[in-house]
């Protein structure tokens, strides 16, 4: 995944509180999702996400915090 944002550049936050980035997921497989919620998921668990046209089942592979909030990097899962 890349992003991109100058140093300083605010950006407004979801008001669902949960943002999905996918742009590389045809090359990677990969997904991030970022929220504000307090309740983080937990490694393995799944999640069902539409992107590229299909609805793909994806594990939570990867679990990061920061101040206010988390990010998991989801990916599909090991057959």
């Amino acid at each position: 995944m890349t992003m991109h944002r100058s140093q300083g550049s605010l950006r407004p936050f979801s008001a669902s509180g949960y943002e999905i980035f996918d742009e590389d997921f045809r090359e990677t497989g990969e997904v991030v999702i970022w929220s504000r919620s307090p309740l983080a998921p937990r490694l393995g668990e799944r999640f069902n996400i539409e992107t590229c046209g299909a609805l793909h089942e994806l594990a939570v592979g990867e679990i990061r915090t920061f101040t206010g909030g988390w990010t998991a990097t989801c990916r599909l899962p090991e057959q």
